[in-house]
C-alpha cells in the first residue's frame, strides 16, 4: 500500500491495467514515468475510483455504486526519459493503466508517497 512504501504501478510494461493501489486517507502521490528504450507511442493514464474498497480477498466495489474509473490525466510515454505528474489529495483505489500501447520500448510507472519526497518535512512552520 502507497500509505507505507513506495512502488510500482507498472514495471517494464507494454500494455495492461497494471496495479491498483488503495489508499485509505486522502494522501498526494507523484506519479514517475518512465519510458525505457527507445519509444515512438504510447500513453499511461492515472485514474482513480473513490467508489473500491479494499478487503482481505483484495479490491471491492462499495454496494450500490457504479465502479467507475476517473481519469486524472493522461502521460505521453517519453523515449529513454521520466516525467512526473503529481496528484493531490487522492483517496480511493488508483492505477497507472496503459491506455495506448507502449511502441519501441517498455514503460514503469512509479508512485511515490508525499513523505518519501526529497526535500519533504513532517515540520511545519510556526
Amino acid at each position: 500500500m502507497i500509505a507505507n512504501v513506495t512502488m510500482a504501478f507498472q514495471n517494464a510494461a507494454t500494455t495492461g491495467d497494471g496495479l491498483t493501489q488503495f489508499l485509505l486517507e486522502s494522501r498526494t502521490v507523484r506519479f514517475r514515468v518512465t519510458g525505457n528504450g527507445s519509444v515512438s507511442a504510447g500513453a499511461v493514464t492515472i485514474e482513480c475510483c473513490p467508489s473500491m474498497i479494499a478487503t482481505s480477498t483484495g479490491l471491492t466495489p462499495l454496494p450500490g455504486s457504479g465502479t467507475t474509473w476517473t481519469s486524472l490525466t493522461t502521460i505521453t510515454v517519453p523515449a529513454n526519459a521520466t516525467t512526473e505528474y503529481r496528484a493531490d489529495s487522492v483517496v480511493g483505489s488508483v492505477r497507472a493503466r496503459i491506455s495506448a500501447p507502449i511502441t519501441g520500448g517498455t514503460v514503469t510507472v512509479i508512485g511515490v508517497r508525499q513523505e518519501d519526497q526529497r526535500g519533504f518535512s513532517f515540520r511545519r512552520p510556526l
